[in-house]
């Protein structure tokens, strides 16, 4: 187990939103066929198609050191 998670206790709740949040990732996951490439163009084209909402984009990080 990782001690920085283990800090709080699990409760009922908190485990059934980690299953659903986990059943969403894959689902979406499964529809795109694992494949995070195709995932992420799709997110563009859906991003594109969104007139009228902003969007952000983030400037890369820069590494330290």
């Amino acid at each position: 187990m990782n001690k920085a998670t283990d800090t709080q206790p699990a409760t009922a709740t908190g485990d059934a939103v980690l299953r659903e949040v986990w059943r969403a990732k894959d689902t979406l996951s499964a529809r795109y066929g694992h494949d995070l490439d195709k995932l992420f163009a799709m997110t563009r084209k859906r991003e594109k198609r969104s007139s009228g909402h902003p969007l952000v984009t983030l400037p890369p990080k820069r590494r330290k050191g």
